[in-house]
């Protein structure tokens, strides 16, 4: 049985090697898309944990006792924690998401070398009419 393992693991190894997967490259469009929602993404999760964190807050402050608190106060206090450690949670994990599309929004800005028109009066003879230029662009949408 460990020999069938083993050969299907180098038959599937060997496969992969000989037929390379060929990933389409992505486009300025494209990162300027995942960028936007990973943004609209991020800010979910740090509204959404922000309102979960002051909720929670309010549930635990309200219910808190430390001697002689009844089965509900406990069980009160003990849900408002939850609340404030996953709201936390979920603040922090948006910040890894708002860096992503930070680089993301970096990728989709260009760098090309392009002729730029020359803006000259016509009459003005033997000047091109357009001249080589480095042009940076970064899209703001």
């Amino acid at each position: 049985m460990k020999k069938l393992f083993i050969a299907i693991f180098v038959v599937a190894t060997l496969i992969g090697a000989a037929y390379p997967s060929f990933a389409q490259q992505m486009t300025k469009q494209d990162y300027l898309e995942k960028s936007k929602k990973q943004k609209t993404t991020a800010w979910i999760l740090l509204g959404a944990g922000a309102a979960v964190t002051t909720t929670g807050a309010i549930i635990f402050s309200e219910n808190f006792c430390i001697f002689g608190c009844s089965k509900s106060e406990v069980d009160a206090s003990n849900a408002g924690g939850v609340m404030v450690l996953a709201g936390g949670a979920a603040m922090l994990a948006s910040i890894p998401v708002f860096i992503s599309s930070g680089n993301n929004a970096k990728k989709a800005a260009e760098l090309s070398f392009r002729y730029q028109p020359m803006n000259i009066p016509e009459y003005v003879g033997t000047i091109p009419k357009a001249y080589p230029s480095l042009t940076l662009t970064i899209p703001i949408d």
